[in-house]
């Protein structure tokens, strides 16, 4: 998988020293995972990072600087029920894996009752969902206050009369779409999905909600890799994340 903003008073909170569980053949499939990294929801453009440890290809990360609005120590049980696995899918990725998030049913409860509580008074008419994992965040939130669902996919997914946007790839294009009529004009649409890396699929969702006249409130991910500056493409449109990881 391989991030203005709402006015807050931000805290810096201590960042954890422990590393990342290195995969290992002999490994059982869903390993523990070590002490919860100390990790906030934010809404913030940017933040301090903490350092990592280099190696080929890439960066072991052994913690994070947590900007934070407040205390919720839920967060801080989200983020140590994410696994990283380093090297994948191909070597210097360090993959943020929600799976075991998803084993963790007070975990995965704990990350949807966030989002709602965050977005259950601000009017949201629609929960646009990223494939393929904001369709694992998005449903729960939509129901949960009272907005329809969209997923918004991969090319030639989608059944009926769709309309597109193309975004950049490190070589070459992609696209997203969504069904005709399914977003309408004055809509408030909440995007959602797993985790702002570099920004570019994010950017298409809004501008595809955009076009067709939908006022796009927020952008909400589970995760964000800040050093990816995924923020800096969606320019002034809003990002909210839970975990952030250096």
């Amino acid at each position: 998988m391989l991030l203005p903003r709402l006015s807050s008073s931000l805290l810096r909170l201590p960042s954890s020293s422990a590393s990342a569980p290195a995969a290992a053949a002999s490994a059982p499939p869903f390993p523990p995972r070590g002490p919860a990294s100390a990790f906030a929801a934010t809404a913030t453009t940017g933040g301090a990072r903490s350092t990592g440890v280099r190696f080929p290809g890439g960066v072991r990360r052994r913690g994070a600087v947590a900007m934070a609005s407040g205390h919720d120590a839920r967060v801080a049980g989200i983020a140590s029920s994410i696994r990283v696995i380093p090297d994948f899918p191909k070597p210097g990725i360090m993959f943020q894996d929600i799976t075991t998030l998803l084993l963790d049913p007070k975990a995965f409860r704990d990350t949807i009752d966030l989002f709602v509580e965050r977005y259950k008074d601000q009017g949201i008419t629609v929960v646009a969902g990223v494939e393929a994992r904001g369709f694992i965040f998005g449903p729960p939130i939509a129901l949960a206050i009272g907005a329809k669902f969209v997923p918004l996919r991969k090319p030639k997914k989608l059944p009926g009369e769709v309309i597109s946007e193309e975004y950049s790839l490190e070589y070459g294009t992609d696209k997203i779409e969504m069904h005709v009529g399914a977003v309408e004009a004055n809509d408030r649409a909440l995007v959602v999905d797993d985790l702002i890396a570099t920004g570019g699929t994010l950017c298409a969702a809004v501008k595809l909600l955009e076009r067709v006249g939908a006022k796009v409130v927020e952008c909400a991910c589970v995760i964000e890799l800040p050093e990816l500056k995924g923020r800096d493409k969606l320019g002034d449109r809003p990002v909210f994340v839970l975990v952030k990881a250096d």
